[in-house]
């Protein structure tokens, strides 16, 4: 863990540490008084979260209190001064302080960093402001979504997949539990044409709706089997009911059905893909066999808080996009 000794913040002069959970918790004056603060500290050292610090013997802890005035100071962590003022990094010429995991210039799970915003050709300040705005905003939000999902989401609902595919998207695939849950109930792919390989027929579909959903001609793919999880969950949901008894006559006659499911009755479904498009449907032999197509996105328009919050973190690049497709077979 690194040092985190000696912190002063040249904004305000003192030592003061911003976890992501402060700024989470500010409102929109408290955000505007402390920016160019947390904007130095984002430059400088990152920003930590609240289990980065707690146990560190280069913090202290400060709990909330009232001044003689009567002003409210909320708790928060200060860095350890050792004395010795040519260590602060105000004073050095070459600052390279990372809070714990976090390494300089904020650089976030997937390699992503502040720097790499890209500002258009023509951008004011005003344009800098609202990128790092956004910037804090997403990775203040997808903290407490990691959190959540990984938390209350995992133990408390046990929605595997939903909180697996989170993962993808929030660490990519390195992570060993991401990786033994793509082992057991599917394949990663690296890039969309390896997927397309094995999918030709499909190839159209795939590529129009990655290009929509993401503006990109190209992100990795995760194809899960008829025995994965996600694809014993779909056969037994409603909405997969409901569509094959509807298409019956089509789907006994021979004929290639193609639709969507919108996932309402299991919450490990809608939160892991919410609707998902049908490329095709078709009996054979005692088997209807389903092909799916979703990419993991959020949707700017949802009114639901927790997908405001995901789109977000997806829209200040915090996210690794990446699309799915579930190979279901249903008994008859």
């Amino acid at each position: 863990m690194a040092n985190l000794r000696n912190f002063i913040n040249a904004i305000t002069n003192d030592n003061r540490i911003y976890t992501a959970e402060d700024i989470g918790s500010m409102s929109g004056k408290e955000f505007r008084a402390n920016e160019k603060a947390i904007d130095y500290q984002m430059n400088n050292l990152g920003i930590p979260r609240e289990s980065d610090l707690a146990g560190s013997p280069d913090v202290v802890y400060v709990h909330a209190y009232t001044k003689e005035d009567g002003t409210e100071v909320k708790a928060h962590y200060r860095s350890k001064p050792d004395g010795v003022v040519g260590n602060n990094y105000e004073h050095s010429g070459t600052s390279t302080g990372a809070a714990a995991d976090i390494e300089p210039t904020l650089k976030l799970e997937g390699g992503i960093t502040y720097n790499d915003y890209q500002l258009q050709s023509r951008a004011t300040i005003d344009d800098y402001s609202q990128i790092l705005e956004d910037g804090l905003v997403g990775l203040v939000n997808k903290g407490i979504l990691d959190l959540g999902i990984n938390t209350y989401g995992k133990y408390k609902l046990k929605q595997d997949d939903a909180v697996s595919l989170w993962n993808v998207a929030s660490k990519g695939v390195t992570q060993k539990s991401t990786e033994e849950y793509i082992k057991r109930n599917g394949k990663f792919y690296n890039n969309m044409k390896d997927v397309i390989n094995d999918f030709p027929q499909y190839k159209k579909q795939i590529q129009e709706k990655v290009k929509t959903q993401f503006k990109k001609d190209d992100v990795p793919g995760i194809v899960f089997h008829e025995n994965s999880s996600v694809a014993k969950a779909i056969k037994k949901s409603a909405e997969l009911n409901d569509f094959i008894y509807k298409n019956a006559a089509a789907l006994k006659s021979g004929k290639e059905v193609t639709g969507s499911l919108g996932f309402n009755s299991d919450a490990n479904l809608h939160n892991a893909f919410g609707k998902v498009d049908i490329l095709s449907a078709k009996l054979q032999g005692k088997y209807i066999e389903f092909i799916l197509l979703d990419t993991y996105d959020f949707n700017p328009n949802e009114m639901n808080s927790l997908v405001q919050m995901g789109y977000s973190a997806q829209k200040a690049r915090l996210l690794h996009p990446y699309f799915t497709i579930v190979k279901c077979r249903y008994k008859i």
